[in-house]
């Protein structure tokens, strides 16, 4: 019944060039949004996709006036073998420059829908992965906070705790999109290659706000990952003489879906009330 009484959004596919990619984003816009504030909501997995289907986060993002991004960067399924097998050994690379052009091409296509200066980033697990590397790569301007529910950020840390340590080295290295070719065990050229291509190198760039929620009892990314990205954040951000705009929700026995009916209700609403929160502020466009 509550979805029955939801006005229909308005659905836009952006899409790049088949020589930068073919990536493409689902674009979700509140019905009559004008320089609207918007976020950019990241599948993960990576090898998962967005889809236009029901999404209790999507519908309430809508419902409050923010426009709702979803890229399928390169890695995602649905677009073909080569498409999702683009991605392994180049994460943190190929699929955060994806997230950013789908960016960019989403503000020029609809210019008079979405504002650039109000929009955030919002990812779960290698969502929050992307999330945490559009905070502090070169293009992070674009991002004016951001929601990590989850997420990788060190990937050599990653070896010792995940119960899947073969993606970190399919993913970050060389492999498929299985992990069937992955180098295995790594050395220590390679512990510098995943150091490169994880978010956490560029934590000293990050200036936004950001919210973390973790799962206590997650086994797939440790709840250490999320701690450590924040622990880093408020040190640089001290060394540098201004507090680190950061809070982190830690739920209990919870794992990496935090798929406890409360638990779940929890993290969800409070991700959508704190970036309502932050990107529902007066327009910046003349």
């Amino acid at each position: 019944a509550a979805r029955g009484e939801l006005p229909p959004p308005r659905l836009e596919k952006v899409r790049l060039p088949e020589e930068e990619g073919g990536s493409e984003a689902l674009c979700l816009l509140p019905a009559g949004a004008s320089r609207a504030p918007w976020t950019l909501k990241i599948h993960g997995g990576p090898h998962s996709a967005s889809l236009d289907s029901w999404s209790v986060e999507v519908a309430l993002l809508l419902a409050s006036g923010v426009c709702v991004i979803q890229p399928n960067y390169r890695g995602s399924i649905g677009f073909g073998d080569d498409f999702c097998a683009a991605l392994p050994g180049h994460v943190g690379e190929m699929d955060v420059g994806d997230c950013v052009a789908l960016t960019r091409a989403s503000l020029a296509q609809l210019d008079e829908s979405l504002d650039p200066a109000r929009g955030g980033a919002y990812g779960g697990s290698h969502g929050g992965f992307l999330t945490a590397w559009l905070l502090g790569c070169e293009e992070r301007a674009l991002y004016s906070c951001g929601v990590l529910w989850n997420p990788v950020v060190d990937l050599p840390a990653m070896l010792g705790t995940t119960d899947i340590p073969e993606w970190v080295s399919a993913e970050g290295l060389q492999g498929d999109a299985a992990g069937a070719d992955a180098t295995w065990p790594v050395g220590a050229e390679d512990l510098l290659e995943l150091h490169r291509r994880s978010p956490l190198s560029v934590i000293d760039r990050v200036e936004a706000p950001a919210l973390m929620l973790l799962g206590a009892a997650d086994q797939r990314v440790p709840h250490k990952q999320g701690r450590s990205w924040v622990s880093a954040l408020q040190q640089v951000r001290q060394r540098k003489g201004a507090p680190a705009d950061v809070t982190a929700l830690e739920f209990p026995g919870e794992g990496h879906a935090i798929a406890s009916l409360e638990g779940n209700a929890h993290a969800q609403q409070s991700a959508v009330a704190w970036l309502v929160e932050r990107l529902r502020g007066e327009s910046n466009a003349s």
